[in-house]
């Protein structure tokens, strides 16, 4: 049924590219006259710098193949690189370079339209967008019930995910989106269930420990003699088998719902324990915080991963004095609910037997490896001595002092929906909890109209609804019938892609087209009700109405999509987590759960400057920021306390100001051991100056990092721009890259490289550079100035990134135009990213395929 289900779905849809015919217009002579009087002396057949060679292009100047040389000379002038003010060096006036840009500008927009076919290029939606569709469309929980984790990563162009050119989509992936459609509607529909009995589960103590003798395992946890609270001594975000009431280890949660937690617990020997703070493997300076969480279930939590874990809350509790806390999440049948020490050492029994060592040798168990040490320094030890000695000593949680969460109790009620059947039960199907009595046609035809995003005509369903009805004759009951109807219009093409027409035919967007493209660039999601509506009046395209609709868009909450997402994309954050830096260099990074906080600083200053409409400037020169203790800890901050972001002012000597600062970038744009300077300074030209170099030769070895660091990365390109190819490549790239080596692999300040693993004991860390056309700068200060002194390259990339993440396309030079006048209208005005996003929307590349 499953392969019927698909071809249903599938066999709806069909759609064409359209070549669009255009004229081609040769280049004007005062080009190939400026290359030659300005460029030919180091790039032509013989000298080959950067391995360009510009004779061919001078012999024929409208060829084939002078497209890409002329980019490359495009951007050269543009960011003033070449020709390199050197001794000897010619140098055209401002007037001739204005007048060659503004001609290879002119030439390339016509000629692309000419060598490159227009031609709609379906887009589907990512994994991001199709969860957040889903969980408005139908109720569902993405965030903590993902039916999608078995789909295959979305594939990025540029770290855009939406881009349709680089999407594909396989018939196993189809047979994917019907299982997920399938898991999504077994959570919405109950058809025949009766509604859940509210539960409370009273968690005693003595669920997480039988007793109170600690004898070393990984995990502390003791039990009072009375048994009326339970200290937990160890915890991190990926414990390996955390504290997880013994009533939830079997079967979770009963039923699907939302769930109240209430703990009552206390911090005990944060600041009274008498140890040395060194011996704990905690920095104790942050308070102590407690983290609710549920697991997919019981078995992913006996694995040491973050993955299948879902964070409620982190509790801050206070030092000697008990609290009462209450959470509530939405929880799915059989979830797991448990909590642990999220900023604890890790497991205990390193640390509590250092303190039992240093501090309670009364309590010191004779360990296999305790022993083998022992005789190994002469002192002879029998075996009845070892039974002997380990049945008397003392059990460590009688004497141990040290940091621990005093739990006293804990409660678990739910599931709490007061409706029944559920509210997303009656969207789809009404009232009825039976099958039989449902209107199929209505219903099928009621979430099309949702699903498709678009008003539908019965006949374009009528085959689902044929099917639905011949499954049921042909003896399926009516709940997997309707269940295999709704799956078909939820992997039909109509709903899986933004189908936006013919640009040929029709090179405007239609209003409710419009709505989608408006709603998947603002929220990652599918338009809501309003904006349907004003869709349906045809009012949408109307100036006034769009720019109504986005200021009513961005004050939603769903608005945290773009924030987000965007931010990903452009600052290619994407990579943030794909090489996590190991524990034992930077523990705080786990620890900390830095990688979490760090996304959040970034997606926070997007949004501040959104709100507060701010020049896009101030993503390279803002004064402040926004971090939790965690995050403020590691910028350098002392008084930062409590999990809840805050704006702060980043004061000079923590040489942090703007993006440029953030942790975000800083780690992914770093391998999780080393930095590189190359990889950091292409990251500043494609993310931040929208001017990306090109790939390297095919036929140099990239360059061998020295783990020992007794070589600076600096003096290995030294030696590797003596390699005549990669020279001019290196000194475009590798200045801009420089001045970020202050910044370690996580982001953290600096003043020398490691050595031998240790951090701060090799070589001085040099931050200076020089740009190719002569500019120098001293540190990270001076290069912010050399970017802010092409904030017009800087708005352009933000421009055109914006573009990009907004119409699932990349611009082409027929766009360039529009872009450079939303460029100068912006930085010429004085306006603000708010104003960016009216001109991005309101433009003609937005409004038409």
């Amino acid at each position: 049924m499953k392969n019927s289900i698909l071809w249903v779905a599938t066999s709806i849809f069909s759609g064409g590219i359209i070549p669009v015919e255009s004229k081609s217009e040769s280049l004007d002579s005062l080009v190939p006259t400026f290359v030659e009087n300005y460029c030919i002396d180091c790039h032509d057949d013989l000298t080959r710098k950067g391995d360009r060679d510009f004779i061919p292009f001078i012999d024929n100047p409208s060829g084939a193949d002078s497209f890409l040389a002329l980019e490359e000379i495009l951007d050269s002038l543009n960011l003033g690189e070449m020709p390199p003010k050197k001794n000897g060096v010619t140098q055209p006036s401002d007037d001739e370079k204005r007048a060659v840009i503004n001609e290879i500008t002119r030439y390339l927009i016509t000629e692309s339209a000419a060598l490159a076919p227009r031609e709609t290029v379906l887009r589907r939606l990512t994994r991001n967008e199709y969860n957040n569709t889903m969980r408005d469309l139908l109720g569902v929980h993405p965030d903590v019930y993902d039916a999608t984790t078995a789909f295959p990563a979305d594939e990025t162009k540029h770290g855009f995910a939406n881009v349709g050119e680089s999407q594909v989509l396989s018939q196993y992936q189809m047979g994917l989106y019907l299982e997920s459609a399938r898991n999504y509607l077994d959570q919405v529909l109950v058809f025949g269930e009766d509604r859940p009995e509210l539960n409370r589960f009273e968690i005693k103590p003595t669920e997480f420990s039988s007793g109170p003798v600690y004898r070393g395992a990984v995990a502390y946890r003791a039990l009072s003699e009375d048994a009326s609270y339970v200290d937990i001594g160890h915890g991190a975000p990926d414990d390996r088998r955390p504290n997880v009431p013994k009533s939830m280890q079997q079967k979770g949660v009963p039923a699907a719902g939302n769930y109240r937690i209430t703990i009552k617990a206390e911090a005990k020997g944060r600041l009274d324990h008498g140890y040395d703070p060194e011996l704990l493997g905690v920095d104790l300076r942050q308070p102590m915080k407690l983290g609710v969480w549920f697991g997919d279930n019981y078995r992913a939590l006996e694995k040491s991963t973050t993955r299948g874990r879902n964070i409620i809350e982190v509790i801050e509790l206070g030092d000697n004095e008990v609290g009462t806390f209450t959470v509530e999440a939405w929880m799915p049948k059989g979830g797991v609910p448990f909590i642990n020490w999220i900023n604890g050492p890790g497991a205990s029994k390193r640390h509590v037997r250092m303190m039992i060592d240093n501090y309670h040798p009364e309590s010191t168990i004779w360990t296999p490896v305790r022993v083998d040490e022992m005789r190994e320094r002469g002192i002879e030890v029998t075996d009845k001595e070892v039974e002997e000695h380990n049945a008397s000593v003392v059990p460590a949680s009688y004497v141990y002092r040290g940091p621990r969460i005093r739990l006293y109790e804990m409660m678990i009620e739910g599931p709490l929906d007061e409706e029944w059947p559920p509210a997303n039960h009656r969207k789809l199907v009404g009232d009825t909890l039976q099958p039989q009595k449902v209107d199929i046609p209505t219903a099928m035809l009621k979430l099309a109209n949702r699903a498709y995003r678009r008003p539908v005509k019965m006949e374009e369903i009528a085959h689902i609804v044929e099917f639905v009805e011949e499954s049921i004759e042909a003896g399926e009951n009516h709940k997997n019938a309707i269940k295999s109807g709704f799956s078909a219009i939820l992997s039909s093409p109509y709903f899986l892609y933004l189908n936006e027409g013919n640009a040929d035919l029709h090179p405007e967007l239609n209003d409710y087209q419009l709505a989608s493209r408006l709603s998947y660039f603002l929220w990652s999601s599918m338009p809501d009700e309003s904006l349907l509506a004003t869709a349906a009046s045809g009012e949408l395209r109307s100036r006034e109405k769009l720019l109504a609709q986005v200021d009513r868009m961005l004050a939603d909450p769903k608005a945290q999509a773009l924030a987000e997402n965007f931010t990903t994309a452009w600052l290619r954050l994407d990579k943030l987590g794909s090489m996590p830096p190991g524990t034992k260099q930077f523990p705080t990074y786990l620890g900390r759960r830095l990688e979490d906080a760090m996304r959040t600083e970034t997606k926070m200053l997007f949004s501040h400057i959104l709100k507060e409409n701010l020049p896009v400037t101030e993503f390279i020169e803002a004064d402040y920021t926004f971090v939790n203790d965690s995050l403020g800890e590691h910028y350098g901050f002392t008084e930062i306390e409590g999990e809840h972001f805050r704006k702060v002012t980043m004061p000079a000597e923590l040489r942090r100001h703007g993006i440029l600062g953030h942790a975000s970038v800083l780690t992914a744009s770093a391998n999780g051991v080393e930095t590189s300077p190359v990889v950091r300074g292409i990251w500043v030209l494609e993310s931040v100056l929208g001017t990306p170099p090109s790939p390297p030769p095919p036929d140099v070895d990239p360059i061998e990092p020295d783990t020992r660091g007794t070589t600076t990365i600096r003096e290995q390109l030294i030696k590797h721009r003596e390699v005549a190819a990669c020279n001019d490549c290196h000194a475009k790239i590798d200045p801009w890259g420089f001045a970020l080596e202050i910044y370690d692999p996580i982001g953290g300040l600096r003043t020398h490289y490691p050595q031998d693993g240790r951090p701060g004991r090799g070589p001085e860390i040099d931050t200076s550079g020089e740009l190719v056309n002569g500019d120098s700068f001293q540190d990270e200060i001076g290069l912010k100035g050399m970017i802010l002194e092409r904030k017009d390259l800087v708005a352009r990339s933000l421009t055109t990134k914006l573009l990009t993440y907004g119409t699932g396309r990349e611009p082409s030079f027929e766009d360039y135009e529009q872009i450079e006048k939303i460029t100068s209208t912006i930085l010429e005005e004085g306006k603000g990213l708010n104003d960016l996003i009216h001109e991005v929307v309101s433009s003609r590349i937005f409004l038409t395929r």
